[in-house]
């Protein structure tokens, strides 16, 4: 009769270190699937930061390439006017940040076509002579009146209009 207990009891014993085995062997599993997730989650983001520090550093050498602007923003100012009342707006369009510029052409086309440049051009030529003001970074220039015109200092060292 003790044999059998034994033998029951090696059963109970054997089937309680499998249920542990697998429960141990679950618990691994998950653990280790969700390490996973958590590294290919982290090897994403170094992935979006790696390609957005790319992205940054072409828009950078994109920027700095571009020589077109004045050397202040009332010479970049000058400049756009000049350019607009040539009729060169191809030009003109070179003095807004390059983000801008394809817009901003198709624009001066569309009031050239119109004949209402002097409605653009006449409170600009008045800025001169408004208040002015340089960002505390001294990499931002704005002028409110008559009308808002915003310039940013390029990596070039040239001002383009961001904003008019």
């Amino acid at each position: 009769m003790t044999l059998f207990k034994n033998i029951k009891r090696n059963k109970f014993f054997l089937g309680v270190c499998i249920f542990f085995a697998v429960v141990f062997f679950l618990i691994i599993v998950i653990d280790g699937w969700n390490y996973y997730d958590q590294w290919k989650g982290e090897k994403r983001i170094d992935e979006l930061a790696q390609e957005l520090r790319r992205l940054d550093k072409e828009d950078y050498e994109r920027k700095a390439a571009d020589k077109i602007g004045g050397k202040t923003p009332q010479e970049t100012l000058d400049l756009f006017i000049q350019a607009v009342e040539n009729g060169d707006y191809e030009l003109a369009s070179k003095y807004f940040v390059v983000e801008k510029q394809e817009k901003w052409e198709k624009d001066l086309e569309e009031v050239g076509i119109a004949k209402k440049l002097n409605t653009l051009l006449d409170p600009l030529k008045k800025v001169i002579y408004s208040n002015k003001g340089y960002s505390f970074d001294k990499k931002e220039y704005n002028i409110h009146n008559p009308i808002l015109v915003s310039f940013i200092l390029y990596p070039s060292g040239n001002w383009k209009i961001e904003e008019i």
